[in-house]
């Protein structure tokens, strides 16, 4: 997702970051002295965030990846103001891997321009649990979810797609049967257990509302109101006639374990990542969750670099979080 992109779909300051404006401005207008942290999911806007500060500051812009080492960080903060993007590659979660990201921050903490700071936010919660990160940079602004009516304005300004939008049928029953197999003295059987039907639910829930409404609120319910994951999941489910019903994430295994887990939250946490350097995380099972991971759509693996996918990013979370990967 470009800024380009956000810019044409209509997403201003105002819709990404809500009340957080005030802050923002307070910074880059030299009201409020720095450093400011600005904390986004992936995909979510922050890049058009520091876009904008770049542009009312008149500051140099800076991007940091894997290869960026502590001196080209610490250098970067010299010489007027600076808007950094991509803090949240100063670190790894190995031995020794914080030095680049502390020598950075004991260097902001001494800087006297006004330095504009973009972080990832699953980074940005890891690195202020373990690392106090927001003391440092007190002052911080994170990028909001859309509504569904900013959903829809964004996501018919970026998508070809001109569906006919459909009701979702109402007289299903909400519940449903599944069945999972369980094992008992040694035999594995398999048994019927009720469980919620979600596309029933969420016909009932819309049934009052009209179906592009319906369809555009279900959009940003799925995709927390990040666009550029709404714009990947529209593209995704939409093909000629579309139904609430039809917007749904991306599957990923329920039965995937805590290493699963972690290497998902790497990838949350980075947005992109050297399959190397992965490997050496997570070890020997890599390119099996990575096969997984790229079937479901998740991620993409190519020329020795694994990108997380915008519409794989609700996927990503939902596992994280059911087993409180931090």
């Amino acid at each position: 997702m470009t800024t380009t992109q956000l810019d044409d779909g209509g997403v201003g300051l105002s819709a990404l970051l809500g009340d957080d404006e005030e802050t923002f401005s307070r910074v880059v207008d030299g009201r409020t002295p720095g450093p400011l942290a600005v904390i986004g999911s992936p995909f979510g806007g922050r890049e058009t965030v520091l876009a904008r500060a770049a542009d009312r500051l008149d500051a140099r812009h800076v991007r940091f990846d894997a290869d960026t080492s502590a001196a080209d960080a610490v250098d970067a903060l010299a010489g007027g103001p600076t808007v950094v993007e991509g803090c949240h590659h100063l670190y790894t979660r190995t031995v020794g891997g914080f030095r680049p990201l502390s020598q950075f921050l004991d260097s902001l903490a001494e800087t006297e321009t006004t330095v504009v700071t973009g972080w990832n936010r699953f980074a940005w919660s890891y690195l202020d649990a373990v690392r106090n990160v927001g003391t440092v940079i007190p002052t911080h602004v994170e990028i909001n979810g859309l509504s569904g009516e900013e959903v829809a304005t964004f996501v018919e300004a970026n998508a070809t797609e001109r569906p006919t939008f459909r009701r979702d049928e109402t007289d299903e029953s909400p519940f449903t049967v599944r069945r999972h197999e369980v094992t008992v003295a040694d035999r594995t059987v398999s048994v019927p257990l009720p469980a919620l039907d979600r596309k029933a639910m969420v016909a009932r829930r819309t049934e009052d509302l009209d179906p592009k409404t319906a369809t555009f609120e279900r959009l940003a319910t799925v995709s927390d109101g990040n666009p550029g994951v709404a714009l990947a999941i529209w593209k995704h489910c939409v093909d000629g006639d579309v139904r609430p019903t039809d917007i749904e994430t991306l599957d990923l295994d329920a039965d995937l374990n805590r290493e699963a887990a972690f290497c998902l939250r790497i990838l949350l946490s980075t947005e992109w990542v050297d399959r190397a350097t992965l490997a050496d995380r997570i070890g020997p099972r890599t390119p099996r969750l990575l096969g997984q991971f790229a079937r479901a759509g998740v991620v993409t693996s190519e020329d020795g670099t694994v990108r997380l996918q915008p519409a794989g990013v609700p996927a990503a979370v939902a596992v994280t979080e059911r087993w409180g990967v931090l």
